[in-house]
């Protein structure tokens, strides 16, 4: 599920003359020939910045912070010196996206246009795919076409900061490779759904140092990386791939980003984000977020997966619409029981459904697609934690039952 509120002013109809790089749209010419120069991009940010107005602060530590107060800001955090100091310093981030599905490419492509150098890492058919024809993007009424450079493991050692936007299911082979290929300073942002791998690290009971089997079946995963290397990251999304590898991003687009443990370079990255189009909050507490998310994750993607219904028509079946509903309630239980005490919104989760238009859900696309789907992420892990704290969730575990049955069943 896709679409929670906050701040996002898209630049639109950017043009760059940037090789790799390509834009159209309805943008404004004078700004275009304001950024001829040796000071194209430094001017660019500052004029991005005027067209939005100065960015406001959420309230409780979340918001999104100007290139100046995140710069000033992470130039004063204690620890920020070594564990991402090359983020934490840079006006130009290199980074790499792993995985170039919906998110990944979404993602890749709106900061390669921010003018940072956006490395990819694609394997098979997508990879084929990119090396010919490049990563291209509808955002509104802007078009984005980007020819990133295909990396490969043994590179990665060249980037800051690694984002991966894969489903859930490929990090128990993906994280080690990573870990192993990546500097010991650089930083890992993982874009994914669910409850993640890293969730127990530096937390107290239930899961302080401990893994869930279905997310880390080995726990294999915990130790990889320091919490201080890992940026927490829940994705709001609409975003779909055709069949011809173009994606589109239908609403918002927005990132809540926080801290594992330690003290990285959130409000650089945050602002960073932000000055390339991408709507970003810095969460205080990321696994609040993280619940905040997986409840409207369970609540409608088990579902629309099981049934083949969009979020619009789940939100005008009455009988639908109550289990999903109840699930949201057995999410938002597990999350207190947690020490997270999250409001499910009922009312609003409603809302979005009746207005969501026909919009399958990642799962529901994977089912689709003859893919499978992130059960392990969205139903299976909360579902053993719950085991755990003895909370009951009947209508997640039903429901997951059956969704598991129907994808064996194909």
């Amino acid at each position: 599920m896709d679409g929670a509120a906050c701040l996002r002013n898209p630049v639109r109809g950017r043009r760059h003359s940037r090789p790799g790089y390509a834009a159209s749209g309805s943008g404004q010419t004078a700004m275009r020939r304001q950024l001829e120069g040796s000071d194209r991009r430094k001017q660019f940010r500052a004029a991005v910045l005027r067209r939005r107005g100065a960015p406001h602060d959420q309230g409780a530590g979340a918001g999104v912070l100007n290139a100046g107060v995140a710069h000033a800001m992470s130039d004063s955090v204690p620890g920020a010196g070594a564990t991402g100091a090359s983020v934490a310093s840079a006006t130009r981030l290199k980074l790499c996206v792993v995985g170039a599905g919906a998110i990944g490419t979404a993602l890749a492509v709106r900061l390669a246009a921010g003018g940072h150098e956006v490395g990819v890492l694609a394997r098979g058919a997508r990879q084929t795919f990119i090396a010919a024809h490049g990563l291209t993007l509808r955002d509104g009424d802007l078009d984005l076409a980007f020819r990133p450079a295909l990396a490969n493991l043994a590179d990665l050692s060249a980037y800051d900061l690694v984002i991966v936007a894969v489903k859930a299911g490929a990090l128990p082979a993906l994280l080690p490779r990573l870990a192993q290929a990546m500097r010991s300073d650089a930083l890992l942002m993982p874009a994914i759904n669910g409850l993640p791998w890293w969730y127990g690290l530096g937390e107290r009971a239930p899961l302080g140092g401990r893994s869930l089997a279905a997310v880390d079946p080995d726990g294999a995963l915990l130790p990889l990386f320091a919490p201080e290397r890992l940026i927490g990251c829940v994705v709001y999304s609409r975003v779909t791939m055709l069949g011809s590898g173009h994606v589109i991003v239908s609403g918002r687009q927005d990132l809540q980003l926080g801290a594992v443990g330690g003290v990285p370079p959130i409000a650089a990255i945050a602002a960073q984000f932000s000055a390339a189009g991408i709507a970003v909050r810095v969460e205080p507490d990321i696994r609040r977020a993280v619940w905040r998310k997986l409840i409207r994750n369970a609540a409608t993607n088990v579902v629309t997966a099981l049934t083949g219904a969009t979020l619009e028509q789940l939100g005008h079946d009455a009988e639908a619409l109550r289990i999903a509903t109840d699930i949201a309630g057995e999410v938002a239980g597990l999350a207190a029981r947690c020490g997270r005490g999250v409001d499910p919104e009922i009312d609003e989760l409603i809302a979005v459904l009746r207005s969501a238009g026909p919009f399958a859900t990642s799962m529901l696309q994977d089912v689709r697609h003859g893919r499978e789907p992130e059960l392990g992420a969205i139903a299976q892990a909360p579902l053993q934690l719950a085991e755990l704290l003895d909370h009951p969730m009947p209508n997640l575990r039903a429901v997951a039952a059956l969704l598991r049955l129907h994808v064996r069943s194909r």
